[in-house]
């Protein structure tokens, strides 16, 4: 869980701050789509590789737009069974 955690908040990150994020698998770029405005507005500033990002979207999961948080689902659901190693 917390490894998903970790990669998904990277892979947020990293799409925010550039179109080349990690995959181009549908949910990555669904959490591309509608979680680059969360990041952006709840915890900009913040260095993309560190573990304050995933810290603040978890302390944000409640404020975090409707299509953000069913991104994040469909990412852990895709990625979260039998993932990559």
């Amino acid at each position: 869980m917390i490894r998903t955690t970790c990669f998904l908040g990277l892979t947020i990150v990293m799409a925010a701050g550039s179109a080349a994020a990690q995959g181009d698998d549908a949910a990555t770029g669904h959490l591309r789509t509608f979680c680059s405005g969360d990041y952006l507005s709840l915890c900009n500033g913040m260095d993309p590789k560190g573990s304050e990002v995933v810290a603040c979207f978890r302390r944000n999961m409640g404020k975090l737009s409707p299509g953000c948080r069913t991104a994040i689902d469909e990412y852990k659901a895709s990625k979260g069974t039998g993932s990559r190693s």
